[in-house]
């Protein structure tokens, strides 16, 4: 198991609908929250999800994404958090994130 405490540093409330690690050696199958999971204006919101990861002690792995998909000012939109993972000496990986970027969710010029 895996988690993440994510501060919404907004000014409104955020419900985080669903997440998932597609990174081939960092990876997750979608996990959908429901119900949703509420973080409000300034507060922390806490992502518990299974992520595999087979990589030895010693190894980095460039470029793991974790996507999650909010709802944020009424609307919907997907977050992308790329980070790089360590694998520390017990064999546990260790995220130091890198960027953080955000997306309107839906198909361009949609609504």
């Amino acid at each position: 198991m895996f988690a993440w405490h994510i501060q919404n540093c907004t000014q409104q409330p955020i419900k985080f609908l669903a997440a998932r690690c597609p990174h081939g050696k960092f990876r997750s199958a979608e996990k959908i929250f429901d119900p949703p999971l509420d973080a409000a204006a300034g507060k922390n919101a806490t992502i518990e999800m299974s992520v595999l990861c087979d990589e030895p002690a010693g190894s980095i792995v460039e470029n793991a994404f974790l996507i999650l998909l909010v709802e944020w000012l009424e609307a919907s939109w997907r977050l992308f958090v790329r980070f790089r993972v360590t694998i520390n000496e017990k064999g546990e990986p260790e995220t130091a994130t890198e960027l953080i970027t955000t997306q309107r969710a839906g198909f361009f010029g949609a609504g």
